[in-house]
């Protein structure tokens, strides 16, 4: 069976594995990869920080920056 890629962008507030995105934190906007899906909510992905740590995320708080496929 194929992997779930969202290549349609049609869950997930149209995000996919790879793309940066900019979040929201208390006083700043900071950048994060999408590493990963929630397997259990259709508005949460996981994110990785540039530090390194990976922390899940609601989707929909996500701003798309670049797409995967224009990497």
């Amino acid at each position: 069976m194929k992997p779930f890629d969202n290549i349609n962008r049609n869950r997930y507030y149209g995000l996919r594995i790879g793309d940066t995105v900019s979040v929201e934190v208390p006083n700043k906007t900071i950048q994060a990869e999408v590493v990963e899906y929630s397997g259990f909510d259709n508005n949460r992905v996981y994110i990785k920080f540039e530090d390194g740590r990976i922390t899940d995320w609601v989707a929909e708080h996500c701003t798309i920056i670049t797409k995967v496929e224009d990497k």
